[in-house]
């Protein structure tokens, strides 16, 4: 508790000054002349000693006094009084298995648990319950303000105005009311051309790059630059191809950038490590190159904004239109602010990229599933958007079920501004802290899915009629629901049906088992089975 901790800790060192005088006072019979005297013989050194040991007594009770205070809240046993269960956690995360630590806490200790970083409370839920409101009750549960991709050491990536990193109030409840109409399934319809145009002229781009039957090809990599060609479709070619045509670029630097930026916070040793490795400077290098493109495509935008008004199927035009009636501030702020917002769109575009990476991952490996999928596909109409999303229903429940067991985003966290905050009847959040839910917890409890860990695309028959509400939060909820769900629903279906149309995907040789995902980070990527050999479609 940010408020309380202060003058706790204040209190502690006023302590330890306080009980180190007193100690010689008392050592020295209670004689004030005395005393003085064994307070410069003892010196500096004494001094030290004695102010550590007072400090290591009353950090102790200030930890235990914290202890006591959360006993009621269910908590697993924490393995250290003074780290709590962060060994746990940091042991768990360096072998890619911390969802598993928190799915056992879950089942063994309830629902809504409270786990200690060192001295600090933090909890974790999947109660659907108290999931809906985190994601609605936005003025008691507030968007964190640690979010990685925010700087890459030092360099400026999205900010703290964006889109997606603004926390909220009116300058974030204006920029989702202007953006959110692009990303309507009703606008999506009338810009539905377009995206077919550049989904098949990339993929035939790519395709013509690689000796079919023969190249190995990482899925990561051959659909991350698909998706940076796309934005071209989102009106950031300038109609020369400025974007689109520099696609592989682009994608390793986004790749790069999501590689190390959740890294930079790791610990003092790892960090010196990342400052001179020559990966990460070039991805710093390249991000400076990005934002300096961003900073181009925006002037030249704005020129058409100017002459022409807003364009209903830019979406750098919404850009411009959110910054200037949602932010109160000087026109460079607000130009940094929309450069922010372009680089935010860079990054999250590829979010549907690794969302076909993973799904591509796991259905290779279930024969039965990808036959059924091929051949739909290989049927469907994809003249219309409404033709596309009728005749492919299974593909779409494909993706639905990759979505649940294999989440891009695999958890949410949001900061408890208010002390005694109830989440429940029977549960109190006493001091402010971070509470978390886990998307790929709450999408394999037996609680809410039949057979959780089996990929069933024919569990989304229904629609999403037969699912407990917020258990499957693939796109989060409330109000900040991912804005490009229907757009990346679109493009994922687009991409597989030109990829699919004319090619059969399969492992490479050695690979036909093997399949894993990394779920370490705040995207989650394929690390085992994304090499893939395409042959010519029989």
């Amino acid at each position: 508790m940010i408020t309380s901790a202060i003058p706790k800790r204040l209190l502690i060192l006023i302590s330890v000054v306080v009980t180190s005088v007193l100690s010689v006072w008392i050592y020295s019979e209670y004689e004030i002349t005395d005393t003085l005297t064994n307070l410069r013989r003892i010196g500096v050194f004494g001094a030290i000693l004695s102010g550590a040991l007072s400090f290591f007594i009353f950090q102790t009770l200030f930890i235990y006094e914290k202890h006591v205070r959360h006993a009621d809240f269910p908590q697993p046993p924490r393995v250290s009084f003074y780290q709590g269960n962060w060994p746990t956690l940091r042991d768990a995360q360096k072998t890619n298995s911390l969802f598993d630590v928190l799915e056992e806490w879950v089942l063994a200790h309830g629902k809504t648990i409270l786990w200690w970083r060192n001295e600090g409370p933090k909890y974790f839920t999947v109660d659907p319950d108290i999931v809906r409101a985190m994601l609605t009750e936005i003025s008691i549960f507030t968007k964190s303000r640690f979010i990685p991709n925010r700087t890459l050491f030092g360099q400026r990536m999205t900010g703290t105005a964006s889109f997606l990193t603004v926390q909220g109030g009116t300058q974030w409840a204006t920029k989702r009311k202007i953006m959110s109409p692009f990303f309507s399934k009703i606008h999506l319809t009338g810009m539905f051309d377009n995206c077919h145009d550049y989904i098949r002229r990339g993929l035939e781009r790519q395709f013509a790059e690689i000796q079919i039957g023969k190249t190995h090809v990482d899925i990561v990599e051959f659909y991350g630059e698909l998706y940076q060609f796309f934005l071209g479709a989102l009106g950031f070619d300038l109609g020369c191809g400025l974007v689109s045509e520099n696609a592989k670029f682009h994608n390793v630097v986004i790749q790069g950038i999501l590689r190390w930026a959740p890294k930079q916070f790791g610990g003092y040793r790892e960090v010196l490590g990342m400052r001179i490795n020559e990966d990460v400077n070039s991805t710093i290098c390249y991000l400076t190159k990005l934002r300096n493109l961003s900073r181009y495509i925006l002037d030249e935008k704005m020129k058409e904004y100017k002459e022409k008004g807003p364009l209903p199927d830019d979406i750098i035009h919404h850009v411009i239109s959110a910054n200037a009636k949602g932010v109160n501030n000087s026109f460079e702020k607000k130009k940094t602010y929309m450069i922010d917002d372009i680089i935010t769109i860079f990054l999250v575009i590829d979010n549907m990229a690794k969302t076909i990476a993973n799904m591509m991952v796991r259905v290779m490996r279930e024969p039965r599933v990808y036959e059924k999928m091929v051949e739909e596909i290989r049927q469907a109409d994809v003249s219309s958007l409404q033709s596309m999303d009728k005749s492919l229903r299974y593909t779409e429940m494909v993706i639905l079920e990759a979505l649940r067991l294999h989440p891009t985003l695999m958890r949410g966290i949001r900061a408890v501004q208010t002390p005694n905050t109830r989440l429940n009847n029977d549960l109190v959040i006493k001091d402010r802290s971070m509470i978390f839910f886990g998307h790929l917890v709450l999408h394999r409890l037996p609680e809410y899915w039949k057979n959780p860990r089996e990929f069933l695309p024919e569990r989304w028959e229904n629609g999403s009629k037969d699912i407990t509400p917020f258990t499957y939060l693939p796109f989060v909820a409330g109000p900040r629901v991912c804005m490009g769900k229907h757009l990346a629903m679109l493009s994922m279906k687009l991409a597989m049906v030109y990829t699919f149309r004319e090619y059969d995907m399969r492992p490479i040789p050695g690979e036909e088992k093997e399949m894993d995902w990394d779920y370490r980070f705040t995207i989650v990527r394929p690390t085992k089975g994304y090499t893939v050999i395409f042959s010519k479609a029989e």
